[in-house]
């Protein structure tokens, strides 16, 4: 009962999202060890959407809340998961450091990661991947894999800090916490697995079409 409760929730909460208009996401979490991922899923309104990170220099993010700097040096690397993200997902655009990003007050660099895309296929759905810098997304498909994917703590060895994890290319000491916000999208969620992705991927897609069906049927 418990189970079946749950999804019923989860797809009305994902009912609700669908059919709502644009709209502004945040998200913030801690990594635990250097190779560790987090996936956000959402569907994409238009063909624009803005993904950006505080995990670096802090900052205020999309919800107001201020984000204190000290964060890892972080990736993000967008795969259409329009079906379910699987091995053949394409990787539609990465980005490890933006431009114009805020400058992080103890190392004086500017690793915050930052996608402005508007060339999204609207009605699709995809799935944003969180990494530590050094752990890229491996090709041109999600079944590449990422550089690092089960190395562990990789970072001290490869940018040369003092630590056990969380060192970057300074070198510098950082924490695993991270903040997310994906702006300009029809629904969110952050989603600790791809096996739960896949889940909640199947039953946004219905949606997708149920909303269709009834807007042709309203014609």
């Amino acid at each position: 009962m418990r189970v079946g409760k749950l999804r019923l929730i989860t797809f009305g909460f994902f009912l609700c999202a669908v059919v709502a208009s644009a709209a502004d996401f945040s998200f913030t979490g801690t990594f635990l060890q250097d190779d560790q991922l987090q996936y956000f899923q959402f569907t994409a309104p238009s063909s624009s959407v803005t993904l950006q990170t505080f995990s670096y220099a802090g900052g205020v993010n999309a919800a107001g809340t201020i984000i204190a700097p000290g964060g890892f040096d972080p990736v993000l690397s967008l795969f259409n998961a329009t079906g379910g993200l699987v091995g053949s997902s394409p990787l539609t655009a990465t980005n490890d450091d933006g431009s114009s990003v805020p400058i992080d007050p103890v190392t004086g660099n500017a690793f915050d990661a930052l996608l402005q895309i508007n060339t999204l296929l609207a009605g699709d759905i995809y799935v944003l991947v969180l990494s530590q810098s050094g752990n890229f997304a491996n090709g041109p498909t999600f079944g590449d894999g990422f550089s690092e994917q089960g190395s562990g703590n990789f970072t001290p060895a490869m940018f040369g800090c003092g630590g056990t994890s969380f060192c970057d290319a300074s070198p510098a000491q950082r924490t695993g916490a991270w903040a997310v916000d994906i702006l300009g999208v029809g629904a969110a969620s952050s989603v600790p697995e791809p096996g739960s992705i896949t889940l909640l991927t199947a039953a946004m897609a219905g949606l997708v079409l149920l909303r269709r069906r009834k807007n042709r049927t309203w014609i």
